[in-house]
């Protein structure tokens, strides 16, 4: 009868261990590419007793290695990710039970386990991390890569071009020739800014706008002095060639919005990326479109030229006529 009666009082009143409880026992954050959001990993403990955090305990483990701990007794934090960005928590946000962790970089991926502790109450959470594999462009950058080097390949082509039929147009050749190597300079240094990784971060947008809009507004210039070279007298020629000046004017603005839509964006949107591609495209169709309307002209002017050569050489010279290049005053 007594050991019955020392069974029920054991029972009834045995010691009760708590165990701290959070909001969601496991979360998983999952984040785009835009290291320039705050990223939280969640904990919010809500059955704390004493709501004071100088008998608390907070350590977050990563791979089994401590990022962070807190030890209220000494009142001591220990930071070991701040490479990551990562803030040191609030002594009143813990003892409120706001136990997140706040990175202003991007954390790795994988699985973050806090552990709290309030006196000899303990609990713990898992909170996984995951991120988007694909780079924000990664399905825009190889058609913008593709239609930089046609537009570099057209451009070399005018240059030499303007070598062949235009030797007295030094400062002309000089010009153009500068415009193309500058412009391949340009895209060339964008694309390695752009290489740095899948994160959408500041590099990889001066990248994007270095290797699309300063070439090609200097490949414009470089097709007005294509132009001017020429010195077009035909109407329709010359019509023709400003009709094209005109198209690479607006589709460099719209490029260049493209471009601005797809920095403000995190991730670009396919809107932006389609704006991008759409002003670069036809831009590089109406620069193909100016400089065949000024290479068929001068084509003509050199064959009219050979024309009169041949018309005004004697009739009793053996040797062959050979055509010189055009050569207009500078």
């Amino acid at each position: 009868m007594i050991s019955y009666a020392l069974l029920l009082g054991f029972c009834v009143f045995r010691p009760v261990v708590l165990q701290l409880r959070y909001k969601d026992k496991e979360d998983v954050v999952r984040m785009d590419q835009c290291p320039f959001k705050e990223v939280i990993l969640p904990a919010h403990v809500t059955n704390l007793q004493r709501h004071n955090w100088k008998v608390m305990l907070v350590t977050w483990k990563y791979g089994g290695i401590t990022m962070y701990s807190f030890n209220g007794e000494s009142g001591e934090h220990k930071n070991n990710g701040i490479h990551f960005g990562l803030q040191n928590l609030k002594n009143e946000d813990i003892q409120s039970g706001d136990v997140s962790l706040h990175f202003l970089e991007r954390p790795p991926n994988g699985e973050y386990i806090c552990e709290t502790t309030e006196l000899s109450t303990e609990g713990s959470k898992t909170v996984e991390m995951a991120y988007k594999e694909e780079n924000p462009l990664i399905s825009a950058w190889p058609a913008i890569i593709t239609i930089l080097v046609l537009l570099n390949v057209v451009n070399i082509c005018e240059v030499i071009f303007f070598w062949k039929y235009f030797p007295s147009k030094k400062r002309s050749i000089i010009g153009a020739c500068c415009c193309a190597i500058i412009g391949i300079f340009l895209i060339l240094a964008g694309l390695s800014l752009f290489q740095t990784g899948n994160s959408w971060n500041p590099l990889e947008k001066a990248g994007l706008v270095v290797a699309v809009c300063p070439p090609l507004l200097i490949f414009l210039i470089s097709d007005i002095l294509f132009g001017f070279g020429c010195k077009i007298e035909d109407t329709r020629f010359r019509i023709g060639c400003l009709c094209c000046c005109g198209l690479q004017v607006l589709f460099f603005l719209i490029a260049t919005v493209g471009a601005i839509m797809c920095m403000q964006d995190c991730p670009p949107s396919i809107t932006s990326q389609i704006v991008l591609i759409v002003g670069i495209l036809f831009y590089t169709i109406a620069e193909i479109g100016h400089i065949c309307c000024c290479s068929y002209y001068c084509w003509l002017k050199h064959k009219e030229g050979c024309s009169n050569q041949m018309v005004n050489a004697t009739p009793n010279s053996n040797n062959a006529v050979e055509c010189e290049p055009l050569s207009t005053k500078s």
